[in-house]
């Protein structure tokens, strides 16, 4: 390039760097269940690192809950996120998993008293058509809020759910099956997908086909900070065997709140309800719409997830 086609264009280039800065940022709250597959701290990772987040708080949703908030609680301490508050939801069993270790001593940072849906329903209150709020666990902290706010999809600016499996996954090619976070509290999930709330769902269809691939885990545990350095503690205490290999869910639904369709080849608009038995069914009689996205773009994500924990710019 010529210097003065240089000296033309940096202006241009100057205004879109300053532009892209003002940006305001997405106000979020991730709702989780850290600390069983390992997925859910990764996905942590990911919002903690994004610059385009605001994360309002992080909600703990399904089974030992207050366990789970510890290892959420450290996790947002080894990473400088001490501003970044932790609510406990309702605690349905007493499981232990292999992560829990990692946190159970922990004790510098302590969870909020305010239960997780009181937060979410004061949260989206407080910033009526603002916040997305995410999902990537059982549904029955965003349950509870509703219970709570019959309306609360009227202050919601979004609602991102790895949830469901319409029409098959990876290991059940044209098969629908029953998605983990919804058929662990199928009454809480049927009662969120009646909700009308405005809801986009990363399913089975398409996060059971990105796996990390061992470059891509090799180039995150070489970054070094403290956040991917716990990460990939955590994904050590995870391991089973050495060919278990991380599938991501919950990443995928993080990076669709934050630029939404930017990872899928086809998003669908399509009525579900979610039956007794716990799977996600297409019912245009009686289904609500929801965003189904679909066909994921595996290289260019995994380009930005990677590129994000490691460079957070």
């Amino acid at each position: 390039m010529k210097r003065r086609e240089f000296l033309y264009l940096l202006p241009l280039f100057c205004s879109a760097v300053v532009a892209r800065e003002q940006r305001p940022r997405t106000r979020i709250i991730l709702d989780t269940d850290i600390g069983e597959d390992i997925d859910d701290a990764w996905a942590l990772g990911l919002a903690i690192t994004h610059n385009g987040f605001d994360l309002l708080g992080v909600t703990i949703t399904h089974g030992n809950t207050p366990a789970r908030a510890k290892i959420a609680c450290k996790l947002l301490n080894v990473a400088g996120r001490r501003d970044v508050p932790v609510f406990i939801g309702r605690k349905t069993n007493d499981k232990v998993f292999a992560q829990f270790s990692w946190a159970e001593d922990f004790s510098a940072v302590k969870p909020a008293e305010k239960t997780a849906a009181d937060f979410i329903v004061d949260a989206a209150k407080r910033h009526p058509g603002e916040v997305t709020l995410v999902g990537v666990g059982p549904l029955e902290n965003i349950a509870d809020a509703l219970r709570k706010e019959p309306g609360l999809g009227r202050y919601l600016k979004r609602v991102v759910l790895m949830s469901g499996c319409v029409y098959g996954a990876s290991f059940s090619p044209g098969k629908p099956v029953r998605e983990w976070n919804v058929y662990q509290s199928t009454a809480d999930a049927r009662l969120v997908y009646d909700a009308g709330l405005p809801i986009t769902i990363v399913p089975l269809d398409s996060t059971s086909y990105v796996r990390l691939g061992d470059p891509d885990r090799k180039r995150i545990a070489e970054h070094g900070s403290p956040l991917t350095d716990a990460l990939e503690r955590l994904y050590r205490l995870w391991l089973t065997s050495p060919t278990d290999r991380m599938t991501l869910h919950d990443q995928l639904a993080v990076a669709e709140a934050a630029i939404p369709g930017a990872f899928f080849g086809r998003r669908e608009s399509l009525s579900l309800v979610v039956d007794e038995e716990g799977y996600t069914r297409i019912d245009n009689a009686r289904g609500k719409v929801v965003s189904v996205c679909m066909e994921p773009r595996r290289d260019e994500f995994m380009e930005y997830f990677c590129r994000t924990l490691t460079d957070p710019k």
